[in-house]
């Protein structure tokens, strides 16, 4: 029997031990089926560019552009098997129409009893929208967001975030998990993660700020153009990787607490310090700024958009 296969087997019997202690202490009756239907939802006409507003702090959010220009709601949330403890309540979800936009949200279960699951529970939204509407997500379990030219602001609070094929100003924060990021055109670009990799590919903004405290970070084709041409790329644990896009006009300041620099393959260290190392490349006439920065971990810059 292979390791993978043995822990497999003990987490298996742990969770069953729990179901069954479950069962004795709160007897039959805290026996239940997984019970949740969703309804069906009308499709809204909201205008071409609408503001969707989204709130579903257990549900994973997917965005994507509609074929007909109205918005799309689908409650994909689905239980099978059975509980044990406590009734698992799934409030319907609640979609309105209201001024400017369409209002997508799910109240609180209410629910802080234990539950012990066998079977299957999967909480998951599909919207379908015009391409230029705006996208407000509040909370939710991750998300996917792809073809929106309106911005998108977005918050999971446990759950990785895509974003593909967006235009203008883009906000992500995750509390858990990786931000994923392509071929994004915006002037304004903020990713944050409390714990989790950032990856940018073929991403142009005029003021960018990446962020994780942890986690490492890759760019491929970055591009800094226009307005401000002011970029800020930090990790507090983790590498650096950036390819910059032909063509740039930055001055590249790159610092670590511990690691090397390294620029088209050729490594700096500060003198006397064998753990740390700042560098300073200046690319075209140098007018926009594009700060690297890590506390632990090097940092490695190409100039030709590899990484």
């Amino acid at each position: 029997m292979t390791r993978s296969s043995l822990v497999a087997m003990l987490i298996a019997v742990e969770v069953a031990i729990v179901g069954v202690a479950i069962y004795a202490v709160r007897g039959a009756h805290a026996v239940h089926a997984a019970e949740f239907v969703a309804k069906p939802i009308a499709a809204i006409d909201a205008g071409t560019s609408p503001r969707i507003a989204v709130d579903d702090v257990d549900s994973r959010v997917v965005v994507a552009v509609s074929s007909d220009g109205l918005v799309h709601v689908k409650d994909l949330t689905s239980t099978r098997g059975a509980f044990f403890g406590d009734r698992l309540t799934v409030p319907q979800l609640d979609v309105k129409r209201v001024d400017g936009g369409v209002s997508i949200s799910r109240a609180g279960s209410g629910d802080s009893g234990l539950h012990f699951q066998l079977g299957w529970f999967e909480r998951r939204v599909e919207i379908d929208v015009p391409s230029g509407s705006h996208f407000d997500i509040a909370r939710c379990a991750g998300a996917e967001i792809s073809g929106i030219t309106g911005g998108v602001a977005v918050a999971s609070q446990d759950g990785r975030i895509t974003l593909s094929d967006i235009q203008g100003t883009v906000n992500a924060k995750s509390d858990d998990g990786s931000i994923w990021a392509s071929r994004i055109r915006g002037d304004t670009l903020s990713l944050n993660s409390a714990d989790g990799r950032l990856s940018l590919v073929d991403v142009s903004a005029s003021s960018l700020d990446a962020q994780t405290k942890d986690g490492s970070i890759e760019a491929r084709g970055l591009s800094i153009t226009g307005g401000a041409q002011h970029a800020v790329l930090h990790t507090a644990d983790g590498s650096i990787r950036v390819g910059l896009a032909s063509g740039a006009d930055l001055t590249v300041d790159a610092s670590t607490s511990d690691g090397k620099v390294i620029v088209d393959g050729q490594s700096f260290r500060n003198a006397g310090d064998g753990d740390s190392a700042q560098h300073t490349v200046r690319l075209g006439s140098g007018s926009g700024s594009l700060q690297l920065s890590s506390d632990d971990g090097s940092i490695h810059i190409n100039t030709n958009g590899a990484v």
